[in-house]
């Protein structure tokens, strides 16, 4: 089978934004706000730290800031100046940041686009104008670069890594900060005579205090949509990015093999090259490809014990799939500067992670050599935003059919265990004076032939949806935003029953009415949407939402989620003040109710909420949190089963922060829950973080958690003499767990361009099972404990395994259950030293180490655990990689 490229779709979208056309600059919509000059500069200006270029004497300088914190609208402590010019290529930005105390200047080094506890200052730019988008650029006085884009107005994604210049320099009257950003890496309109928003913020660490040219009061919003404007830029002309980063990787892993491995001798190495390129189709639209990628450099994800029935989300870190990611996870979040939650089933439509994912095949045999993840041998995206306001993105990606070889006795082969696939998403938004819309499509499609994976994995997947947000009032403070989707699945009998199978959905619930297990289906559909309505500003904030999830609907073949068959809704009010008084300098209180329904009209949720926290005046800052769930119903916890009572439960928690900009700050939490049938949770989390000098930065981060769970499920056992609980026994039990967990994260910053980063995350899990019961009726929360009331249960040592008889002498069959008692000790840990040799090209080293051990299960004790853990053998990989970048 020949897998089409779907085309047509891509095409939509390019036509959608060439016929968008362009927008003249609205110099008058924000009427009011400052205005900055800039002026051509008539040669080069060397980027150094100082202002001392002939061209910089030319340009006038900008101040009139005024403070945002710790006192709103008053004047700042200290004066800020700022310079604008440009030449044919580059807009250079040169910031004079006075300082009456430049001993007192911070400048604790970290790494790039995190914002470190150091004096900063960030430049805003919306060059198209729109009042919507747009990217900022921030400089630490220790010379650490962030960048990130804009959108939504007020949001931003600092996945974004553009290529531009920068250096910082103090003397005795305060500290200087020069930026050249060439016009490559911005998107924007020619215009003879361009005006675009610029704002600047500058931090005062030992103050705590923001400086803004143009301010936004706290009890508003708005970044974009709230900058002065720059004017004077005569005859600019937008270049097409274009860069190569080529690369080349050397791997060794060294990892323990098994007794009679044929495949692992412990170790083996590897090769490979690569590159990623990076090409302006036009001055707005961007094409980025990536070539036989390698992400041997992204830190490793953290380990986990998931006792639900549900996939755990991680989150995207390959930087090829995070950077613009924003243009498509937007659907139905424009507009809106907040999304409650509260069991809101509501799918994201797409997840990258799905590209490159593990293979599902697992082949039966006694030894395997399986892939860890899918090759992607391409992926191509074309993202950008036109100044009539179309944002548009297009994703294209490959993976590689892959096999696993097999070894069993005396006979080897080999089998399929993911076929050729190829993945498709496709975005358009176009944001219009009072509102947007915006369309959204994704489609997979497998070259299954007559593989064996045709029973597990659909052949096609597909989901389209609209999404919009309107501003209501004229001080588009109230929005109403929204969506809709559908999808579709294509493939085999077996293929469509797993996904009627799946805990997204459980269509074999024997007392269900909407949905019905059809063994012979060949499609699946269903549909998915949201309305909100936002106050996104001012003392009392309100969020309301509807949401539903059809049964039929899915999307996890190129997105994520973990719940169909629901629908509910809530409001969240939020009271927040943002003026200092005797005891704090601003708090917040919001508070919540919920539901949550499935469609045979079963409340499967039903609370509220409270949160309040505040800010100290010595900047610590606190908080507590507390909840109410009455009495509702689960028709997902026995996995199929028949609907059960959910449990009534209460839960309440505070934190603590202290002032994290001083050489030692501790963060402490803690959380109790309880239900009403005896279960309980303690959740205690410590953080604690050290910088004991200019370059070196320490966090440790030890989680406790300990669970009693008096309805933990075990498994099921089909017994036509079960009638009670439609022919089929559910077996549950009561599970004690502890857990202690930590992340350890050390960053030695030798420079902004030379680190090393250390990453570790011990953990050790146990749970004992205790009390093994079956459900006794339907929609109860009552259970048959065997060894009573005639039942019998004995525990066989040489087997691992319980033999239960649920009526003794009666005419039930027994069986048996494993032994579900666990122990899981993981360590990993992650190193990498990287060199930004030269700019936009690096060299990386990397190590990884992975530790796992489970021995006495059911038995958790700290001490000993971490002693077996770090006798346990460890599994090492190496790798080093090698980026040149060329273009401009």
């Amino acid at each position: 089978m020949k897998i089409p490229a779907p085309v047509p779709g891509a095409l939509l979208v390019l036509t959608l934004a060439r016929l968008a056309g362009a927008a003249t600059a609205d110099v008058s919509s924000h009427g009011g706000v400052a205005t900055v000059k800039a002026v051509r500069a008539p040669q080069p200006i060397h980027v150094d730290g100082r202002l001392d270029d002939a061209p910089w004497t030319l340009a006038s300088p900008a101040s009139g800031f005024r403070q945002r914190d710790p006192e709103e609208g008053a004047a700042p402590s200290e004066r800020t100046e700022l310079r604008v010019a440009y030449d044919e290529d580059a807009l250079y930005v040169g910031i004079r940041l006075y300082d009456r105390e430049p001993a007192k200047i911070v400048r604790q080094l970290s790494r790039r686009d995190l914002s470190g506890d150091a004096d900063r200052v960030t430049l805003y730019l919306d060059p198209h104008h729109d009042h919507l988008t747009g990217a900022q650029f921030e400089v630490s006085a220790a010379g650490v670069q962030r960048d990130a884009v804009i959108f939504n107005d007020s949001w931003d994604d600092d996945s974004w890594d553009a290529v531009w210049e920068s250096a910082v320099s103090v003397d005795e009257e305060g500290w200087t900060a020069e930026l050249r950003i060439p016009f490559s890496q911005l998107r924007f309109t020619h215009a003879e005579s361009a005006v675009w928003g610029i704002n600047v913020a500058r931090f005062i660490h030992r103050r705590n205090e923001s400086d803004w040219l143009e301010m936004v009061p706290k009890k508003e919003s708005g970044v974009a949509s709230r900058m002065a404007h720059l004017v004077d830029l005569e005859g600019i002309r937008p270049r097409r990015a274009f860069s190569a980063l080529p690369y080349v990787v050397a791997r060794g892993e060294y990892v323990a093999p098994s007794e009679g491995d044929p495949f692992n001798d412990g170790s083996r190495a590897f090769a490979g090259i690569g590159a990623d390129l990076k090409y302006g189709i036009t001055s707005n639209l961007t094409l980025d490809a990536t070539i036989n990628p390698d992400f041997g450099q992204v830190e490793v994800d953290p380990a986990v014990v998931n006792l639900t029935q549900f996939e755990t989300f991680f989150q995207e870190k390959r930087p090829f799939f995070i950077e613009g990611a924003q243009i498509f996870s937007n659907v139905g979040r424009n507009g809106a500067n907040n999304f409650w939650g509260f069991n809101r089933s509501e799918p994201d439509l797409f997840y990258t992670r799905r590209i490159g994912r593990s293979p599902r095949g697992e082949p039966e045999s006694d030894f395997v050599d399986a892939p860890d993840a899918s090759t992607i041998l391409g992926a191509a995206k074309l993202t950008g935003k036109t100044a009539a306001g179309w944002s548009v993105g297009v994703l294209e990606a490959l993976t590689a059919r892959e096999w696993a070889q097999t070894v069993s006795g005396d006979s080897s082969g080999r089998e399929e265990v993911e076929p050729l696939t190829n993945y498709f998403v496709g975005r358009a938004h176009r944001d219009l004076r009072r509102g947007g819309v915006g369309l959204l499509a994704t489609s997979v499609l497998r070259d299954l032939g007559e593989s064996p994976l045709d029973g597990v994995l659909v052949r096609s997947a597909s989901v389209a949806g609209l999404d919009g947000y309107y501003f209501l009032g004229p001080k588009k403070d109230w929005v109403l935003s929204g969506r809709l989707a559908a999808g579709w699945l294509q493939g085999s009998s077996a293929a469509i029953e797993e996904q009627q199978l799946s805990s997204r959905r459980y269509f074999q619930r024997p007392d269900a009415a909407q949905v019905r297990l059809d063994p012979a289906a060949t499609r699946l559909s269903g549909w998915t949407g949201s309305a909100n309505l936002n106050r996104n500003s001012g003392d009392l904030q309100l969020n309301a939402a509807l949401w539903a999830t059809s049964p039929g609907f899915e999307a996890n073949d190129l997105g994520f989620g973990t719940r169909s068959d629901r629908w509910g809704g809530h409001v969240v009010g939020t009271w927040r003040k943002t003026d200092p008084d005797k005891l704090t300098r601003r708090r917040s209180l919001s508070v919540a109710k919920w539901y949550a329904l499935n469609f045979d009209g079963d409340r499967q949720g039903d609370g509220l909420h409270v949160f309040g926290n505040a800010q100290l005046r010595n900047y610590w800052n606190v908080g507590g949190n507390g909840f109410k769930r009455w009495r509702a119903w689960d028709d997902s916890r026995s996995r199929g089963g028949p609907t059960m009572v959910a449990s009534g439960a209460w839960g309440a928690g505070a934190w603590l922060e202290t002032d994290t900009r001083k050489r030692a700050s501790l963060a402490l939490e803690y959380f109790h829950f309880e239900s009403e049938h005896g279960g309980r949770e303690d959740n205690y989390w410590t953080s604690l973080n050290l910088k004991p000098s200019s370059s070196l930065s320490l966090s440790l981060g030890p989680t406790l958690y300990k669970a009693h769970n008096v309805a933990q499920w075990v498994q099921e056992v089909a017994d036509p003499l079960a009638a009670a609980t439609y022919g089929s026994r559910y077996v549950f039990a009561t599970l004690d767990q502890d857990e202690w967990s930590g992340t350890v994260r050390l960053n030695w910053i030798l420079s902004p361009r030379l680190s090393l980063q250390l990453y570790a995350q011990p953990l050790l899990s146990g749970g004992a099972y205790q009390e093994l019961k079956e459900l006794a009726a339907p929609r109860s929360f009552d259970f048959l404990v065997y060894g009573r009331g005639g039942s019998t249960i004995r525990y066989e040592a040489d087997t691992a395994a319980y033999t239960v008889d649920p009526d003794g002498p009666g005419p039930a069959e027994p069986f048996t259950v494993d032994n579900p008692d666990f122990n899981f000790k993981s360590l990993r840990i992650n190193a990498v030293f990287r060199w930004e040799w030269r700019l936009g090209s690096a060299l990386y080293v990397v190590w990884t180490q992975n530790r796992e051990n489970s021995d006495y299960p059911g038995d958790f004790d700290m001490s000993r655990d971490a002693r077996a853990l770090w006798s346990a053998p460890a599994d090492d990989v190496f790798l080093v990689k090698f980026t040149y970048r060329v273009g401009r």
